[in-house]
């Protein structure tokens, strides 16, 4: 993957001559006149915003990688705990709410997948979630993309709060029919989410109250 993100457009106009050669000859030279033309400094401030950007998205990139990881690894074979499902069409303002609440309760915060199934979109997106977090001042540790959950748990409107008791049989990262598990949609707190499942949850009330007491808030 290449990722440009700054570059410098020349727009010639000629005419139509009678020799090829003389064609390219003279657009060549057009534009070694206009490079020849831009402050060598503005190129250099060009490259290194370009090379800045393209770290900034390695970053990104790098982040989004390890919480996939996290997220198999943390509902593995017999793990038992809870999922944010979220989406990145959400208001930026309540995702990162969320996300950082999710994060006091050590749950894994998910997307069903990428933004209009485009891969620099989604990259774009969460540069600019993480834009807004730095500027409120959040520690924004980022979202999986990981449809499986949202499979298992026929998630179809967010955000929603799962807390579910896998089965002992079940593989890692794979649907299971036997998996037991409450849900709460459109709660825009964890904690009320995690309080109402463990009052009136029917299959993971207790493990609502072990999460509960686990974020100590």
């Amino acid at each position: 993957m290449k990722i440009i993100s700054a570059c410098i457009i020349f727009v010639i106009s000629f005419s139509t001559y009678a020799n090829t050669n003389d064609d390219l000859k003279s657009i060549a030279d057009r534009a070694e006149v206009q490079l020849s033309q831009i402050p060598a400094q503005k190129i250099e401030n060009l490259k290194k915003l370009s090379d800045s950007n393209n770290m900034s998205h390695q970053k990104i990139i790098a982040n989004i990688l390890d919480k996939a990881k996290l997220t198999n690894i943390k509902h593995g074979n017999d793990t038992n705990d809870a999922i944010l499902f979220v989406s990145l069409s959400m208001p930026h303002s309540l995702l990162l709410s969320l996300a950082a609440e999710a994060q006091v309760f050590n749950i894994p915060v998910v997307i069903n997948g990428m933004v209009d199934n485009d891969f620099q979109k989604t990259i774009a997106a969460f540069a600019n979630l993480y834009e807004e977090a730095r500027q409120q001042h959040i520690d924004f540790q980022g979202v999986s993309i990981d449809p499986i959950w949202f499979e298992q748990f026929k998630i179809e409107a967010v955000p929603a709060l799962v807390v579910s008791i896998r089965d002992s049989n079940c593989a890692p990262a794979t649907i299971c029919n036997n998996q037991k598990f409450d849900v709460i949609y459109g709660n825009p707190r964890i904690k009320k989410s995690l309080e109402l499942i463990a009052d009136r949850g029917e299959d993971a009330s207790v493990l609502a109250r072990q999460i509960l007491e686990r974020g100590h808030v």
